[in-house]
């Protein structure tokens, strides 16, 4: 398991920042493509969605949240050869909120040889999506 940790301070209430990351149909609007993230699919509301990626698509549940204060995810592809745990943390400071993202990677099989490519991929995709996050939440289109 490897892990992937960032952390990006964006000038709005933590209860937006909160919203658009529990928003799972709405990433598409937000989180653009890149050679990684090919789209979100949300499912029906329960927090269960799948995200199409460079590796296929990994399937993902909401696993917690504490409204206002973090979420927690868990993805991985059909086969468990991939798998991936994404927390965030939010804590609210004077009308801004320091967001801190945790990716926990674990890889099997075939995709243990690729595990450092996959790290950097994922390493990568992690900082695209907090400066995407900052950028919708702070300026919402």
């Amino acid at each position: 398991m490897r892990t992937i940790t960032n952390t990006i301070d964006i000038a709005s209430p933590a209860h937006e920042v909160y919203v658009a990351l529990r928003t799972l149909d709405g990433y598409p609007g937000w989180l653009h493509r890149s050679v990684v993230y090919r789209g979100t699919r949300a499912g029906d509301g329960s927090g269960a969605y799948v995200d199409s990626t460079t590796v296929g698509r990994m399937r993902g549940t909401l696993t917690g949240e504490d409204p206002d204060r973090s979420l927690r995810f868990h993805q991985a592809k059909p086969s468990g050869s991939v798998d991936a745990c994404i927390r965030y943390d939010l804590e609210e400071r004077d009308g801004h909120t320091r967001v801190v993202r945790v990716g926990e990677l674990t890889t099997h099989g075939v995709f243990r040889a690729m595990q450092p490519a996959l790290v950097r991929m994922a390493a990568a995709e992690s900082r695209r999506t907090m400066r995407a996050l900052k950028a919708h939440v702070e300026h919402p289109a």
